[in-house]
């Protein structure tokens, strides 16, 4: 049997409440923290994006932090997978497993216990793909078909501000939505629109994540991508075996370099707050930035490693990216916060239970088994979509659904191999969600006749 109207909603419900008492008010790591202090204060900008602080001011009306935001959140995620397996015509106990085998991923559950970005970013763009998906079979003139269509534009649009890096996914997904909605128009025309959104997430970006509401005052600069090449120097330090650390400054004699046996002892491959924590405990043994530092010596020294190094900068990467999709031999850097609540000064605190501490077992044990590690998703739905395409039983629009959203989910995790701090698994939740969409369609995207009647 089909599942119904009603499990649509009831579902998402049940499970997203189940998840919110696992984690009650909400787990909030630092960054979490910082965006509930900003909601509650003013706007500061630099290497957070301030989209999702102003989302959580409105969710915040309430004063209990995290609570809405993650219910809220959680919900439209699960609501989208779930229409999505309504828009299949999978039956109601099918729907349910798929919908507990999604969750159970451990980078999955794991992300959904905590208030982060990356669950808002990933709901918004679910919404958005869920809705062109039930656009590509909807009777056109329907009203509901209207709205749908900008609905789908502004959840892209809202997702796109939510996550610096998020434009690479909204903008494949944006041209799925034009295939849709104007799949009649010329490519003249298709292009234009194109570009026209494009423009519209870079620009709605500059203003909204670079000016402070409503009294429109410019915010600290993002300096992330100077951090990212700072700890780029230290990983091409540890594969090169040359020291290059501090960096040199442009026109000056060369700085006395710390001894590559102290750069080993702060090396990790889960990035810069684990080297940054390991230098600390041992007392800042490297030094990174010479002093009267500008950021052209950070640009040009990262050049001339990059340059000079090129294999090591390469090795770097790849060990820093392979802690994010969890392709290590040994376990993989825990996917959640165990930490439950932070300290703060808001007063919200963590009542432990039972089912928190086996959830967090569970996150634990299957984030070590090869099930678990995102790499085998994205292999998974991988070979998915190669299998739909080649399917001439399966319906043109779940092929494209399914293309779309492995585009989507690629062209999000693969920046991460050039640029990012860290090595944090929980990086890949969008990816993991967007290619399940893929895995989905290869075992139920047989049926001839997808409407959602």
């Amino acid at each position: 049997m089909m599942i119904n109207k009603s499990a649509v909603f009831f579902l998402p419900i049940v499970l997203s409440l189940c998840i919110l008492h696992i984690c009650y008010p909400g787990f909030m790591s630092y960054d979490s923290i910082q965006m509930l202090e900003e909601a509650r204060s003013s706007v500061r900008g630099g290497i957070f994006p301030t989209a999702p602080v102003y989302v959580l001011r409105f969710f915040d009306i309430t004063g209990h932090g995290p609570t809405l935001m993650i219910q809220v959140q959680n919900f439209i995620l699960l609501f989208s997978v779930t229409l999505v397996l309504r828009i299949l015509k999978v039956g109601l106990i099918t729907s349910t497993i798929s919908l507990f085998a999604l969750v159970a991923m451990p980078t999955v559950i794991g992300c959904m216990l905590v208030l982060w970005k990356d669950v808002t970013l990933t709901a918004l763009i679910m919404l958005s793909l869920t809705i062109i998906f039930w656009a590509s079979q909807a009777i056109k003139n329907d009203i509901f078909y209207k709205i749908a269509k900008w609905l789908a534009l502004l959840s892209l649009m809202v997702g796109t501000l939510v996550k610096f890096n998020a434009i690479t996914s909204t903008v494949i997904i944006s041209i799925y939505w034009l295939s849709v909605f104007y799949k009649n128009k010329n490519f003249q025309y298709r292009f234009a629109a194109f570009f026209i959104i494009v423009i519209s997430m870079i620009a709605s970006n500059k203003i909204i994540n670079g000016y402070s509401f409503p009294n429109f005052q410019k915010l600290e600069t993002n300096n992330i991508l100077y951090g990212v090449m700072a700890n780029d120097l230290i990983g091409i330090s540890g594969w090169s075996r040359v020291s290059l650390i501090p960096f040199d400054l442009i026109n000056s004699a060369h700085t006395p370099k710390v001894p590559i046996s102290d750069i080993d002892k702060i090396y990790s491959s889960l990035g810069s707050a684990v080297m940054y924590e390991n230098n600390v405990k041992l007392g800042n043994i490297v030094t990174i930035f010479p002093e009267k530092y500008r950021t052209e010596d950070i640009i040009n020294a990262w050049l001339t490693g990059v340059f000079t190094h090129p294999m090591a900068y390469i090795s770097y990467r790849f060990d820093l990216f392979s802690e994010i999709i969890g392709a290590k031999t040994y376990g993989t850097y825990e996917p959640t916060h165990f930490n439950r609540i932070d300290e703060n000064k808001f007063g919200i605190k963590f009542q432990e239970r039972h089912i928190t501490d086996f959830t967090l077992k569970y996150i634990e044990w299957a984030s070590n088994v090869f099930f678990g590690k995102p790499w085998f998703i994205f292999l998974i739905s991988f070979i998915a979509v190669l299998f739909i395409i080649k399917n001439p039983s399966i319906p043109t629009q779940v092929k494209m659904f399914s293309f779309y959203s492995f585009a989507a989910a690629f062209l999000y995790i693969i920046p991460f191999l050039l640029v990012t701090l860290s090595g944090e698994v929980r990086y890949s939740f969008t990816a993991i969600v967007l290619s399940s969409n893929s895995i989905f369609a290869w075992i139920f995207g047989k049926n001839p006749s997808l409407s959602l009647k």
